[in-house]
């Protein structure tokens, strides 16, 4: 049971982020990093407590790589993709390590499939254009959200 901890400050901290990010198109940082700071905590008293460090590592390592993933997208998008959504990746990457390790790549994937679908709905029915800016945090949020609570269940 204590071991679900680390999806409270997920649904907190990613809903809040999330609202910001859909009103000002900005992830601010010390809230990112309060994120990252919880989750590290509450991580590292979990396993602490369960003598299990390896649960631990795994969900760092996982947030370096799905960091180090952002990051190459941002690179490449010229962009489109900002440096708030490559630090919003830290804190993502860190329960989807702790939760289901091996689908962090499926939860970048469902990210970018819903804001995907919002996108196209949103050109369809013209609240949209090619030029419409969307802001991508509540997608990544929601991506990692629904895989970790997939895979708790």
């Amino acid at each position: 049971m204590i071991s679900f901890l680390p999806m409270i400050p997920l649904a907190y901290f990613g809903a809040r982020l999330s609202i910001i990010d859909s009103k000002s198109h900005r992830l601010p940082n010390h809230l990112v990093g309060w994120f990252v700071a919880v989750e590290i905590l509450i991580m590292a008293v979990i396993s602490w407590m369960a003598s299990d460090f390896d649960r631990f590592g795994t969900a760092l390592g996982i947030a370096g790589v799905t960091t180090i993933v952002y990051l190459l997208l941002y690179l490449v998008s010229r962009g489109s993709l900002g440096m708030g959504d490559v630090k919003f990746a830290f804190p993502l990457g860190l329960c989807v390590g702790w939760y289901s390790a091996n689908q962090w790549l499926l939860a970048i994937f469902v990210s970018f499939l819903i804001a995907g679908l919002v996108a196209v709905i949103g050109l369809v029915t013209k609240r949209m254009t090619r030029k419409s800016r969307l802001a991508f945090g509540p997608y990544m949020f929601l991506g990692t959200f629904l895989v970790c609570v997939f895979e708790v269940l």
